[in-house]
């Protein structure tokens, strides 16, 4: 099959989580299929568009979409290039389902839908029904070989690399530096508890808040502003994974998340509509609405609780979500 993947192919690290998606999705789809990548940050050059009429794809799939700009697109290849070729967008935020609710948007959406839209949450799925769109559900996945646990004697090995005092408990975070994102917390845990030390791994895509990162180092917090080509290392040095992110300043299915799972450690997160949907709370995973639960879940994994989420997300493996995608592009295909 000959799919022709839309997203961010641009160079540099891959420390975004679109970014992550786009590089992961073309890189194992490419075993069993030919695949041409379109980074969409150039989509206006003529030589692309020239490149996807030469490839002649059977599937063509835009990432963070839905919106407006993205439908357009979508409908332009298949109004120019064949109405064999099946359009897919996939909703991984909810910035673009609120976009797609913009009443003046909805006027249009039966003359741009997609083939088919790839949704993550129940409310996506549930509004792209309602306005007549076909949809599928297909979450994020995890390289569960790259991320795994280690034994007690690599971590402290790890922990020597990294100098990091071995009788610390270490929180992790990864992600952008950003005020919407809730981090005042890390400030508030690293003053107040005993024998903790906080790292946060900190994402170079977007500028970060400079007031918020002061407050940070200065509470003793370590920030590691830089990527890191190993950072499955990072998450097996420590104990615990916190994501405090407020609900709609992430996608659906954080990918942190997932490799902190993957890895097997205790992740208290805020209950993101995805990740709701796949997992249930429970066996290390802890789903926090406040402060007061966030440490509230700190106290239990502390008196060293049994842990499996490696064992909840080991169903969301690439290898796993591409047999799936596959799946999908068929069905499609045969339509």
């Amino acid at each position: 099959m000959k799919i022709c993947i839309l997203g961010d192919f641009s160079k540099g690290n891959l420390d975004e989580g679109n970014k992550n998606i786009a590089f992961n999705l073309s890189k194992y789809l490419s075993k069993k299929h030919d695949v041409l990548r379109i980074n969409t940050k150039h989509i206006f050059s003529p030589f692309l568009w020239k490149k996807i009429k030469n490839f002649n794809p059977n599937i063509v799939h835009y990432l963070t979409a839905p919106t407006l700009f993205s439908l357009v697109i979508l409908k332009l290849i298949k109004m120019y290039y064949g109405k064999h070729i099946k359009t897919v967008a996939s909703s991984l935020h909810p910035y673009s389902l609120k976009l797609m609710k913009n009443p003046i948007l909805r006027r249009f959406i039966n003359f741009l839908k997609p083939d088919l839209i790839l949704t993550q949450t129940h409310e996506s799925n549930e509004f792209f029904s309602k306005i007549n769109c076909e949809t599928e559900f297909l979450p994020n996945g995890v390289d569960t070989k790259r991320f795994k646990p280690v034994s007690s004697k690599i971590k402290e090995e790890l922990r020597k690399k990294y100098e990091i005092p071995k009788e610390k408990f270490v929180i992790l975070h990864v992600g952008h530096i950003k005020k919407v994102r809730g981090l005042e917390i890390f400030i508030k845990i690293q003053k107040m508890i005993r024998d903790i030390q906080v790292i946060i791994v900190s994402s170079s895509y977007f500028k970060k808040d400079r007031k918020i990162y002061q407050k940070l180092k200065e509470s003793g917090c370590i920030i590691w502003d830089q990527y890191f080509e190993n950072i499955e290392e990072i998450y097996q040095m420590s104990d615990c994974y916190l994501f405090p992110v407020k609900k709609g300043n992430s996608i659906f299915i954080p990918l942190s998340i997932l490799e902190a799972m993957s890895c097997n450690l205790p992740v208290i997160s805020t209950k993101f509509e995805g990740l709701n949907m796949i997992f249930k709370q429970g066996d290390g995973l802890f789903f926090a609405e406040s402060e007061e639960e966030f440490y509230d879940a700190l106290r239990k994994i502390s008196r060293d609780m049994n842990v499996k989420t490696r064992e909840k997300v080991l169903p969301y493996s690439w290898e796993n979500i591409i047999k799936k995608l596959e799946e999908i592009y068929y069905k499609i295909s045969e339509q």
